[in-house]
């Protein structure tokens, strides 16, 4: 029974990642008519919507962690979405990579999470093979003040997953992590571009539905069984599926170095799942 749900949990996150990892393609068309911000609270907004009905009301008890995970969240959602202005696909999938070495250190410091030497080498494996997916553009991924603001915010967005997870509602926790996000974006909107063409409303659903609120009950309810270092490494697995995906749609191009990369984060998450 413990296996099966770990091999559920794990599944769980390996679908949350694709579901993450095909959002980069259309966030980058949506922002030639959105600003970064109003994206991020429309994605927000529907989630919170979808939240509510199928958990109800929260209780008091949701209230804490749903903050801090949405204020961390949006501090990652908010910074990447700016950043896929001026960047790649690609490169915007992979460069959050550096929430896979944090993450494992922040649940050690925060958590108090005991982590093994092989978390460390299979993280720091997962962080370089990042790295040589992204070498086209290093000078982007270390000289870009947002890509380790949004890292940061996804890694502790994590963390307080791991922390407060166990004993919650997903759907009345992911309610008020929702909420957050959207709340916080208000000071940010172009209120002119919410009276939007029927033509944005698919894309826009997509990211709100098969994103913010399936891709995320996904990643709690596998986090419910995951440690936040194993679950990191897992929902790398982002950067691979937007890496294909940009491949496909976008007409990118990888070079060996770049395909090295890929295999060493395949085989980083193969060790952690056969452990």
């Amino acid at each position: 029974m413990i296996k099966n749900n770990k091999s559920l949990a794990i599944s769980s996150l390996v679908l949350s990642a694709l579901f993450f990892g095909s959002t980069f393609v259309i966030v980058k068309d949506l922002l030639n008519d959105f600003s970064p911000m109003n994206i991020v609270f429309l994605r927000y907004s529907i989630a919170a919507f979808l939240f509510l009905i199928t958990g109800g009301i929260p209780k008091r008890e949701t209230v804490k962690p749903g903050i801090l995970m949405g204020f961390f969240l949006w501090i990652g959602y908010a910074t990447q979405t700016q950043g896929l202005l001026t960047t790649s696909t690609i490169n915007s999938g992979v460069v959050t990579g550096f929430y896979i070495v944090l993450t494992p250190i922040l649940s050690k410091f925060l958590n108090k999470t005991i982590i093994t030497s092989k978390s460390y080498i299979f993280s720091f494996t997962g962080f370089l093979g990042i790295f040589l997916i992204a070498s086209n553009s290093s000078e982007q991924l270390f000289g870009n003040l947002f890509t380790l603001i949004c890292a940061t915010g996804y890694a502790l967005h994590i963390v307080m997953v791991e922390r407060y997870i166990k004993d919650q509602n997903i759907s009345q926790l992911m309610f008020i992590q929702s909420l957050i996000g959207a709340l916080l974006c208000f000071p940010f909107l172009t209120y002119d571009q919410l009276n939007f063409n029927l033509e944005f409303l698919v894309p826009i659903f997509f990211l709100g539905f098969v994103v913010n609120f399936a891709a995320f009950y996904l990643q709690l309810f596998g986090q419910k069984v995951i440690k936040a270092s194993s679950a990191a490494l897992i929902l790398s697995l982002e950067a691979i599926f937007a890496l294909i995906i940009g491949l496909s749609y976008a007409g990118e191009v990888l070079t060996l170095l770049n395909w090295s990369g890929v295999v060493l984060v395949l085989l980083s998450i193969f060790l952690v799942i056969k452990e």
